[in-house]
Formats: C-alpha cells, sequence, structure tokens
C-alpha cells in the first residue's frame, strides 16, 4: 500500500518511522537561532570545494545566509555583496564574448546569493520557512539516520554525501512539488526513483537513500504544516531557497540550477519578482550554461 502522507497524523508518522521524530519535548527555536553545530568554516565557506564531513553537505552555507538575513543592520550583508562585486568585476574583466570560467560562473552565483540574502532580509514570512526546513533537517533527519546506521555507519554517510545530496534532493523535491503541486502519495515514490538515480548518491546504499528522502517527507510537514488542501506553494519556494544557499556550487550543479535558481531568478511568481537583481540575471545567464536558467533568460525579453 502506498504511503498517503498528507493524510498521516504526527503520532502515526512517529510510529510508522520511529526514529525521525523523538518522544522528547523541544523548546521553540528563534528567529536567526539555527541548529548548526560543526565548523564555521563550512557554514562561511567562500571557496565552492567545501567537503566538509561534520555535516555532510547538510549544513553549508545557508545557517550563515540565515542569521544574515535576520540581522538588524545592512553592514555585515554589505560586506557579503561588496565581496560578490569584486570577485565578479575580477573574474569577468576581458571574457565578454568568451567561454565563461568557473571562477566567473561562481562569482555570478555569489551575486544571486547576495541578492537572495537582502531579500530573505524583507521576506521574514520565507525565511522563517527557510530556517524551520533547514532545523528539521539537522535535527530530525540527522536523528533518524543515526537511529537507522547507528554512529558510525553516519560518518560513513556523512563523509559520502558531501558532494551534493542534500542539495540534490531538496532540489529534487522542488521539481517533484512543481510537477504534482500536491502534497500526496506519490512523491515519496517519484523522489525516491529520482534520487537511486542521481549521481549526487555518490555509492550510498538504495535503502540508505529510501530512508533519507522517507525521513526528509516526514520531517518537513512536521516543521511547515502544509494546508488542508495539500497544496504546495508555501513549500516550494523556501525549499528552492534552501537548496541554493545550502549547495556548494550551484554553478557545478545542474538540478539546483534548473529547479531552484532558474524559476527565482526568472521571477515566475510574483513572491520572487523581486528576489534577483536584473543584473544579476544577466550574470548568470553569461555564466551558466545556456539550457540550465531557459526561464531567466526569457524573462530578461519581457
Amino acid at each position: 500500500m502506498k504511503e498517503a502522507i498528507s493524510r498521516e497524523t504526527p503520532h502515526q508518522q512517529q510510529s510508522r518511522y520511529g526514529h525521525v521524530l523523538n518522544n522528547r519535548p523541544r523548546r521553540p527555536i528563534l528567529r536567526g537561532e539555527v541548529m548548526a553545530t560543526h565548523p564555521v568554516n563550512c557554514e562561511k565557506a567562500q571557496q565552492h570545494k567545501c567537503l566538509c564531513s561534520n555535516c555532510g553537505g547538510l549544513e553549508h552555507g545557508w545557517p550563515y545566509r540565515i542569521r544574515l538575513a535576520y540581522a538588524p543592520t545592512r553592514e555585515e550583508r554589505e560586506v557579503v555583496r561588496k565581496q560578490a562585486e569584486r570577485k565578479w568585476a575580477a573574474k569577468s574583466n576581458g571574457r565578454e564574448g568568451k567561454r565563461p570560467t568557473f571562477p566567473m560562473k561562481e562569482a555570478a552565483v555569489d551575486t544571486s546569493i547576495a541578492d537572495l540574502i537582502d531579500w530573505l532580509a524583507d521576506t521574514t514570512r520565507i525565511t522563517d520557512l527557510v530556517q524551520a526546513i533547514g532545523n528539521a533537517l539537522t535535527q530530525d533527519v540527522m536523528e533518524a539516520l543515526q537511529g537507522e546506521l547507528g554512529t558510525v555507519g553516519l560518518d560513513t554517510f556523512k563523509k559520502t554525501s558531501v558532494n551534493h545530496f542534500w542539495c540534490e534532493l531538496l532540489a529534487s523535491l522542488a521539481c517533484t512539488l512543481d510537477t504534482f503541486r500536491s502534497w500526496n502519495d506519490r512523491i515519496a515514490e517519484h523522489l525516491s526513483l529520482v534520487m537511486v538515480a542521481s549521481d549526487c548518491r555518490n555509492h550510498i546504499a538504495d535503502e540508505t537513500v529510501k530512508f533519507a528522502v522517507r525521513a526528509v517527507l516526514t520531517a518537513i510537514p512536521m516543521a511547515v504544516p502544509l494546508p488542508v488542501t495539500g497544496k504546495v506553494e508555501d513549500l516550494l519556494w523556501p525549499t528552492r531557497t534552501l537548496a541554493i544557499l545550502m549547495c556548494k556550487a550551484p554553478e557545478r550543479h545542474e538540478a539546483v540550477s534548473r529547479c531552484c535558481l532558474d524559476p527565482i531568478a526568472a521571477g515566475t511568481d510574483k513572491l520572487v519578482k523581486a528576489a534577483i537583481a536584473k543584473t544579476t540575471k544577466e550574470r548568470l545567464v553569461q555564466a551558466l550554461p545556456l539550457d540550465w536558467l531557459p526561464a531567466t533568460r526569457a524573462s530578461l525579453f519581457d
């Protein structure tokens, strides 16, 4: 029998996936409080090559960027933006009409992330959802995996998942939600098939991949309750945003660029129209592969 995820109560979900949600009471998490416990150089990594086995990629980048969005002043956000602008100026200089280099691609992505952080600072409803989903992954999903794999098995998993497993899962979830447009029993089946076939699984066993998918699909609706109708709009945009903020190199990750960066940069919904500046869109289109950002490219001619 297929899992009717959207109809299960929290108690039923906990019974089915006993490792996913533990029984201890949780205190409320405050705005800007992300449950990251790993080295700060992973959170603030500026190079697009992080291999942090402490978190396996799950806590890369996004906790620091969310804190920036919640910061009461723009001061530190401006530092991030100026770094991105200097990098673009240096790496794009003299490249007009030439094949973009990877440093140039990185710089284009960095400016898009600076734009996203500023947008999140002005759109706290979405920022709250991004934080809630991210914390659900770092707490409940990792606890689920530890219960399933044990401490040694989890450490091995983290070393294997470090190359885009988690951002691939989020990006694939976003594309799946965009296709089905509702939270229903097909989500788990489809997403499991996608992740088992993905290169980003990096030799992780099929059953472990499927367990991670189930754990994510259990934890997220507990953190971000869906309306009774099962419509996913409130979940779709924060999932896309988290995938971008978490990915160490969206310019090398087609799923994150296609499923997340493209619809946000293109402003395909009025909610995200102001998320990415036109200048940044032009940089992204100039730097990234032609077929990764079709909606963004088209939006420049609207």
